[in-house]
């Protein structure tokens, strides 16, 4: 008897499609469940409610009066509907404490089971049952076990729903394609390591020749993580639209994100414009610091001038300078990509890690290459150290090159030719 009812369970979970949509996948369980338990549990028909607040609307009827009933309502202080609230999985009869008779026959000329599933919103799979005493315990069993199913796969959808969107809205705030710099190259790339991630980069006309370039880093990876990098990159965009200060901005942004109140996360930003003369101005809130590769083979940190934003309500940030000659390139970057675990390194050994030496090394060796390709040498190497395994943490990098002269001739030449190539900036070279 028992392995029957497995059975029969076996023949409505098989055909339970979680992939379709959670009215669809109902809809369909309601069809599976008449189909292969009306011989042995005697159920004729079958309907799906919808929670609409104040009352369930019937959205699918099966059997019966089929859909010459759709939605007909039943009121949230219906006793019949407030104990299946408390129990999930009821038994009606004419005998059942509360029955009206009036509201039963709009719906269904038998005694019936229904079971409660879902979230915000709610449904109510309702069946029509020839010998509800007879079957009782039996259909109880097999309804309470689909019920848990169910239940579990619309949470799953609801949650697979969730990341879609929350991965949609962290695409929408990365650029479709990059901006054409008169004079520079950029390519860019972001990989989450969950379905969404905490890291985020921008490039943003400031005006005819400036650009705003952003890499960002919340703490974890994730939804939280994702809303965060969310904050902070239309914090930035604001204060880039009400032409504020950068340093200005960054203050502001901070103490916004502490005064939500989650102080145990954080998020390091990098923000810089950059113009066609190549000069950079830039602030560091706590970030992994961007390279400047010279032609001369040195390379430059653009090292943090300010904490990460979050923990420190009235922290300061300062501004830096730099500039990028024809010919140098520039790397922005998570931590993400520096701490790649290298593959096959043993359980009782520290993990080697990609680490920044082999990343200079990296860029190095492709200087004359496009920004294009030293992306794609970059994640080539990277990818390769960690034998192409899953990724430990969200990873982004950035890279600009300026092209040389005999690559690019600039509308702007002779103001670059006279420009001071000796202005200070906080990249020191000797």
């Amino acid at each position: 008897m028992v392995k029957r009812y497995y059975r029969d369970i076996e023949k409505v979970l098989h055909r339970i499609d979680g992939t379709l949509a959670p009215e669809a996948m109902l809809r369909a369980t309601i069809n599976a469940i008449i189909e292969s338990c009306a011989e042995n549990y005697g159920i004729e028909s079958g309907r799906l409610y919808r929670d609409q607040g104040a009352y369930f609307e019937l959205i699918a009827s099966v059997g019966e009066h089929g859909e010459t009933i759709l939605g007909k309502t039943v009121g949230r202080d219906y006793p019949v509907i407030r104990e299946l609230e408390a129990e999930n999985l009821v038994m009606i009869t004419a005998d059942t404490p509360g029955f009206d008779p009036d509201i039963e026959a709009q719906f269904t000329d038998f005694d019936y089971a229904a079971i409660l599933v879902g979230r915000a919103p709610e449904y109510i799979m309702s069946f029509g049952v020839r010998r509800a005493d007879d079957v009782a315990d039996r259909l109880h069993f097999v309804l309470e076990s689909i019920r848990t199913v169910v239940d579990l796969k619309l949470r799953q959808a609801g949650l697979e729903d969730q990341l879609r969107q929350a991965r949609q809205i962290q695409m929408s705030l990365l650029p479709r394609s990059l901006p054409d710099l008169p004079g520079f190259q950029l390519a860019a790339v972001s990989i989450p390591a969950d379905e969404v991630g905490g890291d985020v980069y921008d490039c943003q006309p400031i005006d005819a020749d400036t650009y705003g370039l952003t890499i960002a880093d919340a703490s974890g990876h994730g939804l939280p993580a994702a809303l965060q990098a969310r904050d902070v990159m239309t914090g930035l965009r604001m204060g880039i639209a009400q032409e504020q200060k950068i340093h200005t901005t960054m203050s502001k942004l901070n103490r916004v994100i502490h005064q939500s109140g989650l102080v145990s996360r954080f998020i390091s930003v990098f923000y810089g414009e950059l113009e066609e003369t190549g000069n950079l101005v830039y602030v560091n809130g706590g970030h992994c610091p961007p390279l400047l590769f010279s032609t001369s083979g040195r390379v430059f940190e653009l090292a943090s001038n300010g904490p990460v934003l979050g923990p420190l309500p009235e922290a300061t940030y300062r501004r830096g300078y730099a500039s990028l000659y024809p010919g140098e390139v520039l790397v922005l970057y998570t931590d993400g990509l520096l701490e790649r675990k290298q593959a096959g390194t043993q359980d009782d050994a520290d993990p080697v890690e990609y680490g920044q030496e082999r990343l200079i090394d990296t860029v190095q060796d492709h200087m004359i290459d496009s920004a294009d390709d030293i992306l794609h040498a970059i994640m080539g190497d990277v990818t390769v150290f960690g034998n192409g395994q899953s990724w430990e943490d969200d990873v982004t990098v950035m890279v600009i090159r300026r092209l040389t002269s005999a690559e690019f001739e600039p509308k702007h030449q002779l103001e670059a030719v006279k420009r001071d190539r000796g202005k200070q900036h906080s990249v020191v070279r000797d």
